[in-house]
């Protein structure tokens, strides 16, 4: 199953949608910026619930907690000291994220260690686009959603790189 994801960045929420090979609206995605823990709605495409996503704003790792509608629930956090690679653990159910995250090419790798899924932008194009291979589709519900907290992980990486960039131009 192969999703693709735009984000709308000039809006009040931060909103995204996930998309079918068709176009076909599968996932919405809304955050509310101006709230302490940054909490992110996953939802399907009749609007139920699928995962809530907070960040946990006092840690030394980039760590976001995922709640799914089933009761799961599991935290994303970064390993520090990688250097060829990017790494995050995805604690409560053995799954780990692997790649470049900056490049938006990762994979998503299960317990076993075997991928699950694998993402990658797409590098023509006016809007940003991002494609998610999924490979076990049983899956589905929990990959968008550790995609979307992901999403917001790189977010918060390129605006702390902005906001150094003009700290150091100010000086």
């Amino acid at each position: 199953m192969l999703l693709h994801a735009k984000s709308k960045m000039f809006s009040l929420h931060a909103k995204m949608e996930i998309m079918d090979e068709a176009d076909q609206v599968v996932y919405t995605v809304e955050s509310k910026v101006l709230t302490i823990h940054n909490t992110t709605y996953v939802r399907d495409a009749q609007g139920r619930e699928v995962a809530v996503i907070t960040n946990k704003p006092v840690s030394l790792h980039e760590n976001h907690e995922i709640k799914m509608a089933s009761g799961e629930q599991f935290e994303m956090r970064t390993e520090l000291m990688h250097l060829m690679d990017d790494v995050i653990d995805l604690e409560g159910i053995g799954w780990q994220l692997r790649g470049d995250m900056l490049q938006h090419n990762y994979q998503i790798l299960n317990e076993r260690g075997e991928p699950v899924a694998a993402t990658h932008q797409k590098w023509v194009s006016v809007h940003d686009v991002y494609y998610i291979d999924v490979l076990d589709e049983s899956q589905v519900d929990k990959i968008v959603s550790i995609y979307v907290a992901l999403e917001k992980i790189i977010r918060a990486r390129e605006q702390s790189r902005e906001n150094e960039s003009s700290d150091k131009a100010h000086q």
